[in-house]
C-alpha cells in the first residue's frame, strides 16, 4: 500500500517541477510534428498519384527540416524562458541572502491618507468673499 502511494507523490513531483512548465511547449511541438507527418504523407501520395516520384525525396529533405525547426524552436522559446526564470530566481535569492548595508534610520513621517487635504489652499465661503471684498473696497 505504501509502494503505490510512493509512486503517485514521486509522479506528482515530477509533474509539478519538470512537465508542468514545459506542458504546453511540449503539446505544441508534437501537434506540429504531427502536422508535419501528415503532410508528408499526403506529399507522397500526391507524388505517386501523379507520377512525380522525383519529388519525393524534397519532401524528406522539407520533413527533417521542419522537424529540425520544431526541435529547434522548442528550445529556443520554452527552455530558454525555464533558464532565464531560474536565473532570476536565483539571484533574487542569492540577493536577499546578503547582508546588505543599511542607510541610516530617519524618522518616517506618518501618512494616514489625508496630507493631500491638509496642504491644499482653504476653500472660502461666500462670507469670506464678501469680507475680502469689503476690506478691498474700504479707503485706507
Amino acid at each position: 500500500m505504501l509502494i503505490p502511494l510512493l509512486r503517485s507523490g514521486v509522479l506528482y513531483m515530477i509533474w509539478r517541477r519538470h512537465i508542468k512548465q514545459r506542458a504546453l511547449g511540449i503539446i505544441a511541438t508534437v501537434l506540429f510534428v504531427l502536422a508535419v507527418n501528415l503532410i508528408h504523407s499526403e506529399a507522397l501520395a500526391f507524388f505517386s498519384a501523379t507520377d512525380k516520384s522525383t519529388l519525393a525525396p524534397f519532401a524528406f529533405y522539407f520533413r527533417w527540416l521542419a522537424w529540425l525547426a520544431a526541435g529547434v524552436s522548442y528550445l529556443w522559446f520554452v527552455e530558454r524562458k525555464i533558464a532565464k526564470t531560474a536565473e532570476a530566481q536565483r539571484n533574487a535569492s542569492s540577493k536577499k541572502n546578503q547582508p546588505q548595508n543599511k542607510p541610516k534610520a530617519e524618522p518616517i513621517e506618518q501618512h494616514d491618507g489625508f496630507d493631500s487635504l491638509r496642504h491644499n489652499t482653504p476653500l472660502r465661503s461666500r462670507a469670506d468673499i464678501m469680507l475680502e471684498r469689503k476690506k478691498r473696497d474700504k479707503p485706507d
